[in-house]
């Protein structure tokens, strides 16, 4: 069920930044504030101990395997604990740390609900405890383990669909905690909200965890900053405190922009771990300067991903002063200058809306271009694309300039999409696919005819699954094996779906079952917020593959040829072939509904459909030029180089809006060749006397190593 339920919103404290507001003085009433979540939080099952908080999307399990100790679960069902809004925030209480890690987490799950319109969904199993390849399985809920590790790390685990929370002891000389504390990152906000982003991200984007260029990761580890520092903003006493601090100047040193505090200083950064407003260098705090060369001479993951930061703050900062312009000169009749002294609180409190709405605008643009990336090899200049295009759709008057102060923000920063001559809004926008087929006109015929069989796929699927029944070009025990795979699909569907209903209706009010057409003659994904979500997750995946069904017909060569899908017998004899129909095989990736809301109240729906294919690549050009004519050398291939395309559907007219591709198709050597150059040199710069140089995109616990490598 969904996170917006009818009931009222639960309400949990938190530390607001970490336990370190709480040892000084200045910042001690700021060491807390009361969150408010969806009330989606299952009870305790007396049957099952130690497990809780337990909820739609998350279980909380607090082993620590180092001590090989379990902690008794909170009950936050407790009368007590609900009167009192929860636990008080407590360093030395274990159960505190379950409840922090379940508040923080579900409340920036909230946050991508509310943004894309839609249930939120974790990445699928699709390997066995063994590492083997199965056929991917439903993830209801993330695992939380607040006492995982006993090292100063924290991350997200792919591969046991987990977020894993370390502690360790601070040492001597540092600030931020007395020597020998014990810092808990479960207990930083910025810690929890940005492994939860990574969680989701992975969700809505799994191959996005491939480093395929040095922008890939960056945007993993900049979005999941984002998410955490924009989540500040939405706490109002410390807003409205910083506000006063500052003047109401937010380019000045301040917490808002400030990253996981106790855990820089106890690091040794003596400050937080990253800052999107600026940093001390001699002693003297300074504003970040934009540095359009940096991108250019920056690799390193966290440090590029600071730059994508630094820009989306720049962009925030901008929408800020222009929002508060009019108060100022008010407050300062007519200078825009503040006298010096303390602000007027009325002053603070107007400053403080502006700021949020501003922040939340941009937190939102920020989540709804996700739906608006390439499926596979993102940078941050198809990132500008995604927002300003998303941003565009939605709204497309853009009358306060949000979406110049972002291009604004990303140019003075070196970020820009690769080969435009042109930067401006409106060459930003990702191509519709009008502008797309122009050197096709042989296809418009073809296009008008797929809008009635888009909207005969969603609305009508049994029918769709007859049709294909039909086709001649399936190979026997395959193609079976997928047609078989519709029917068990849609039955399970029916199934999941009678259940939830009948789950949520009373006895008394409960109807017979609906028949399997019935149910399926509704369009599964209109149901947004409203969704069960494995039956969400089953109408994906069916949707999917007659999606699958409909792009690989022959009757929709045009089409494959306009999104750059290549389908042709000739195509180099590494890119991965279709065992149900004879050619390259395409995997449609995702279909999944997104809604917004415009300025106008208006709601705004399509589909997002997103498509790959996949070539194995060589390091060595001449192992690659043989294994292309059909000789691969004995050993493994060293690489995945995948192309692929997302397209924006329409939900009302089912015409395709917009035509997101990457650079080149499956079979473009000049693409496969600017990859194997990338990770040549990054096999080149990890090479050491104690470790293989190691050339694959895809590592087991990348997130891990990336956080274990920052600290």
């Amino acid at each position: 069920m969904s996170v917006l339920s009818t009931m009222p919103p639960r309400k949990l404290r938190i530390f607001a930044f970490d336990p370190s507001m709480g040892r000084r003085h200045e910042t001690l009433p700021l060491n807390e504030v009361i969150v408010s979540i969806p009330w989606e939080m299952d009870k305790l099952d007396p049957g099952v101990p130690f497990v809780g908080p337990v909820g739609e999307y998350i279980e909380v399990i607090d082993f620590d395997p180092s001590l090989d100790l379990v902690y008794a679960p909170v009950n936050l069902h407790d009368p007590g604990l609900l009167a009192d809004n929860g636990l008080r925030p407590a360093e030395w209480n274990p159960q505190f740390h379950q409840q922090m890690t379940y508040a923080v987490a579900m409340n920036t799950i909230a946050n991508f609900e509310s943004a894309l319109g839609r249930v939120a969904l974790w990445a699928a199993r699709d390997r066995d405890e063994k590492g083997r390849w199965i056929n991917p399985q439903y993830v209801q809920r993330l695992r939380i383990y607040p006492h995982a590790l006993r090292d100063a790390n924290a991350y997200y685990s792919p591969e046991k669909k987990a977020l894993l929370f370390g502690y360790f002891a601070a040492g001597e000389g540092q600030s931020g905690a007395p020597a020998g504390t014990i810092i808990f990152t479960c207990l930083s906000h910025d810690i929890i909200a940005h492994e939860t982003s990574h969680a989701l991200l992975d969700g809505m984007h799994p191959r996005f965890s491939e480093a395929t260029n040095p922008d890939v990761l960056a945007l993993h580890e900049a979005f999941a900053d984002i998410v955490a520092i924009f989540q500040h903003f939405s706490y109002a006493d410390v807003l409205k405190d910083q506000i006063a601090r500052t003047h109401g100047d937010l380019e000045s040193q301040n917490l808002l922009g400030q990253l996981a505090q106790e855990f820089g200083q106890v690091l040794g950064r003596g400050t937080a771990l990253r800052d999107a407003l600026g940093g001390w260098k001699d002693g003297v705090w300074r504003a970040h300067e934009p540095n359009p060369r940096l991108l250019r001479e920056t690799e390193e993951v966290h440090d590029r991903g600071a730059i994508l930061v630094a820009a989306v703050f720049r962009a925030f900062l901008s929408i800020y002063r222009a929002r508060i312009s009019d108060l100022l000169r008010i407050a300062s009749s007519g200078t825009g200058i503040l006298p010096a002294g303390a602000l007027h609180p009325d002053l603070v409190n107007r400053l403080a809306r502006e700021a949020s709405k501003s922040a939340r605008h941009i937190l939102q643009m920020c989540i709804r271009a996700l739906d608006y990336c390439p499926p596979v090899d993102v940078t941050f200049g198809d990132y500008l694309r995604a927002i300003i295009t998303a941003d565009h759709d939605l709204f497309p008057e853009d009358e306060h300039n949000y979406r110049v102060a972002v291009m604004e923000a990303f140019i003075a920063w070196g970020i820009v999409p690769r080969d435009m001559p042109i930067v401006s809004v409106q060459t930003l926008l990702w191509p519709t696919m009008g502008e797309a087929a122009a050197d096709y006109k042989a296809a418009f015929p073809r296009l008008t005819d797929l809008k009635g069989e888009v909207a005969y796929l969603l609305s009508r699927p049994l029918e769709m699954i007859d049709q294909l029944k039909t086709r001649g070009d399936f190979t026997d025990s395959e193609g079976q094996k997928f047609l078989d795979g519709l029917d068990r699909t849609a039955r399970e569907i029916f199934e999941e779906l009678n259940k939830a209903m009948g789950n949520r209706l009373p006895e008394s009010a409960k109807r017979p079952k609906s028949s399997l057409r019935e149910i399926l003659s509704r369009n599964l994904l209109e149901l947004g917020l409203e969704a069960d979500r494995k039956v969400e997750w089953l109408a994906r995946d069916l949707y999917g593959r007659l999606f699958w069904g409909l792009i690989t017909e022959a009757k929709n060569a045009p089409l494959r040829d306009i999104i750059r899908i290549r389908t042709d017998a000739d195509a180099p004899a590494t890119v991965r072939r279709s065992k149900i129909i004879a050619g390259p095989a395409i995997e449609v990736h995702s279909v999944r509904m997104a809604a917004r809301r415009g300025n106008r109240d208006q709601i705004e729906r399509e589909y997002v459909v997103e498509l790959t294919q996949t070539r194995h690549g060589y390091l060595d050009p001449k192992m690659q030029e043989a294994a292309d004519k059909g000789k691969p050398p004995k050993g493994p291939y060293d690489f995945y180089f995948r192309r692929g395309c997302t397209l924006l559907i329409d939900a009302e007219t089912f015409e395709i809006r917009r035509v997101i591709r990457t650079p080149g198709d499956i079979c473009d050597d000049a693409e496969l060749e600017r990859m194997r150059a990338y990770l040549t040199r990054q096999a080149r710069s990890r090479e050491n006397a104690f470790t293989a140089g190691g050339s694959k995109p895809v590592r087991p616990e990348i997130f891990a190593h990336l956080h274990r490598q920052r600290s």
